[in-house]
């Protein structure tokens, strides 16, 4: 191909000087360019493609539109090729223009190669424009076309069966059918192992490792993580030694690839390998970005993604902290980089919801729930509920247009919100999205069964916290008694899942606010009220033998003896007709 492109302006001159064969000889020069020879060495790059395939579809027009009509075969040809380098140029519209004009040229013959070539460029135009059940026929008429061909030549460089195989199985993963997505991956990369490694090398390489790339995602989505780790380690190896400046989408293949397996090490416990591998994605998606940022920015995204997940604990992925635990120690400090990463992220999925609010406002939720939890731990409170105010705002849009997908996780970032605030001292304000993510799990625990069994207990006790902090006990008190008798329906029904640290939290702050509750009447000098919650808290610490229960249950009964000994026992007799219990030497109450 070489000289050819070198002797280029010979027939071109032949052309425009209407030399009788310099026509015929351009158009075959330049499809000769266009169709490498027995190894594709490199790839070209798209503007060059482009170039030389708008000249030969302008050369063999004039040739098919004069009065002799011929060279049918070179236009159809031409046009499937120029289709082809508006692809690579993200020009997918016109390129589905020109391939439905190949196949719409009158007389053409093109061979069983060039047919299934053009099925493999429609497919891969109908995948990037949306079209996806037409893709998916289209594939596979370009498998069964691929099945039955030999190429010979330079026709070798318009594609293969493997690489067919390859298409199909990435349609059916845009599609959201991995596990069919995967078993054609399997099945493709059987075929290429079958091959002797100097035809895979020289021929089918950059099938390989773009097949490996991508099973590596299937591999991952389908939770295989030791198989994904696998196959993107075999990914790297054979694309060890290829030159980005020949192979352009090389960095685009790594970034994906990276980015899968800093989750899959992170997913299996190796996360000195995870950090590197999130480091190297971000790394290959700034390369990306400043090639073309329209392209290079949702991957950039994903790579920060993957790497912020890593960054000690991560509010996304652990459950709604418990009102017990809610104020943990703040010794910990986020990384420095922790809060870049945070901060740039949530800044590009800001910028990216301008024109995609479905995709990047949810992720712009998230990150900004992420930045939350770092303000936190920095002591800056009221940033902290600046980021979860509008991380919420986010997600009640998204919960709008897909309650379905969307619900569970606003549920769970107000609850998020309610520690935020209760953090900077808004108790007040803590109540309404406590009242709110309460009232979103239970209707979803109505109809979601995936939903955990225990997540309504926790929110009650979430809920019955915030009451407790605004000083109405009362409201506190039924949610307390609720969450007890909704977790005791669920032990009996699940007693493998009884969850014993929430069921130890729910039952002390129950007991802590009867205490509080009947040390409250007791000051005030409500004496049956203070004695009617602490039959409640003699009644819970029977139900239970928690330490923590039996220790709240004697030290509000020993403040009833010191501070109105005489009043809650005529209080209690009254309500009872049994004497009022004494604190015996043991320390009992009896």
């Amino acid at each position: 191909m070489g000289a050819v492109r070198i002797l280029l302006p010979v027939p071109r001159t032949l052309a425009r000087a209407h030399v009788g064969l310099g026509g015929p000889l351009l158009g075959a020069a330049l499809l000769r360019c266009l169709t490498p020879g027995l190894f594709l060495v490199w790839q070209r790059p798209p503007e060059r493609l482009l170039a030389w395939s708008e000249e030969a579809v302008a050369v063999y027009r004039t040739l098919h539109e004069g009065p002799r009509r011929r060279s049918g075969d070179g236009l159809a040809l031409a046009l499937m090729l120029y289709a082809n380098a508006l692809r690579l140029a993200g020009r997918y519209e016109e390129a589905l223009a020109a391939s439905d004009e190949s196949r719409a040229v009158v007389g053409a013959r093109m061979s069983p190669t060039q047919s299934a070539y053009a099925l493999r460029v429609r497919t891969l135009l109908l995948t990037e424009t949306g079209r996806l059940d037409e893709a998916l026929t289209a594939a596979r008429q370009c498998v069964a076309a691929y099945r039955v061909t030999q190429p010979r030549g330079r026709e070798r460089s318009l594609g293969s069966y493997a690489d067919a195989l390859r298409i199909q199985a990435w349609v059916l993963d845009r599609m959201g059918r991995v596990h069919e997505s995967v078993n054609l991956y399997m099945e493709c990369a059987e075929l290429l192992r079958a091959m002797p490694m100097w035809r895979v090398l020289l021929r089918a390489g950059r099938v390989k490792v773009r097949m490996l790339c991508e099973v590596t995602g299937g591999l991952r989505a389908l939770g295989r993580f030791e198989e994904a780790v696998s196959a993107g380690n075999d990914a790297l190896w054979w694309s060890t030694g290829m030159n980005p400046s020949y192979y352009p989408d090389l960095v685009w293949l790594h970034a994906q690839l990276f980015t899968d397996l800093a989750w899959c090490h992170a997913a299996t416990g190796d996360l000195r390998r995870a950090r590197d591998s999130a480091d190297q994605a971000v790394a290959k998606c700034r390369t990306l970005v400043e090639q073309d940022a329209v392209t290079g920015l949702p991957r950039l995204v994903l790579a920060l993604e993957s790497r912020t997940a890593l960054y000690g604990r991560s509010p996304v992925a652990s459950a709604d902290p418990l009102p017990s635990a809610a104020f943990p120690p703040q010794a910990e400090q986020p990384d420095p980089q922790q809060l870049a990463d945070l901060q740039e992220l949530s800044e590009l999925c800001a910028r990216l919801a301008d024109t995609d609010p479905v995709v990047y406002e949810p992720r712009l939720a998230q990150a900004l729930d992420e930045l939350a939890f770092c303000h936190g731990l920095l002591g800056a409170y009221r940033q902290a509920v600046e980021d979860a105010d509008r991380s919420v705002a986010l997600l009640r849009r998204a919960a709008d247009r897909d309650p379905r997908g969307y619900e569970p996780e606003l549920a769970r970032t107000l609850a998020n919100l309610v520690i935020r605030r209760s953090r900077a001292e808004m108790r007040e304000d803590a109540v309404a999205p406590a009242r709110e993510a309460l009232a979103i799990t239970r209707r979803l625990a109505e109809t979601d069964e995936s939903l955990p069994p225990f997540l309504t207990v926790q929110r009650l006790e979430l809920l019955a916290w915030s009451l407790r902090r605004t000083g109405d006990g009362a409201q506190a008190l039924a949610c307390y008694a609720e969450a007890e008798t909704l977790q005791r329906e669920l032990m009996a029904a699940e007693p493998e899942h009884s969850e014993g640290r929430l069921t130890a939290a729910v039952l002390t702050d129950y007991a802590d606010t009867l205490r509080a509750t009947a040390d409250a009447h007791l000051a005030a000098g409500r004496f049956d009220d203070a004695a009617a919650a602490l039959r409640r808290l003699l009644a819970l610490d029977g139900r239970t033998d928690l330490p923590e229960v039996h220790a709240a249950c004697l030290g509000a009964f020993a403040d009833a003896h010191d501070m109105a000994a005489n009043e809650i026992r005529e209080a209690w007799q009254a309500a009872t007709t049994d004497s009022f219990p004494s604190i015996d030497d043991s320390g009992g109450a009896g």
